[in-house]
């Protein structure tokens, strides 16, 4: 059986217009919140379960409410927001 890959839903966080959407991976999360500009706040949803991942205000975290996975992905953040990494764009699908 193939699993189905789960979905990341963007939305902006000001007017709630649906953004696009990307397959839901911890590098294609830090990757899109790093990409953000300071101007641009967002709600990531999971797809499948409408459950918040996370929101931003401009490219900094807001609200994380798994805090486990936040620290795991923190690191990753940094790097990519001091330019220490690259940021990778992230591939969307519209819907």
């Amino acid at each position: 059986m193939v699993q189905k890959k789960s979905i990341v839903d963007c939305y902006d966080r000001n007017t709630h217009d649906y953004l696009g959407s990307f397959e839901q991976t911890d590098e294609n999360i830090v990757n899109y919140v790093a990409g953000l500009s300071p101007f641009q706040s967002v709600y990531l949803v999971e797809q499948l379960t409408d459950i918040l991942i996370l929101s931003t205000i401009g490219n900094f975290l807001d609200q994380v409410p798994n805090q486990q996975w936040l620290h795991q992905i923190l690191p990753l953040l940094i790097a990519k927001q001091t330019g220490e990494r690259p940021i990778k764009s992230v591939p969307m699908i519209h819907g």
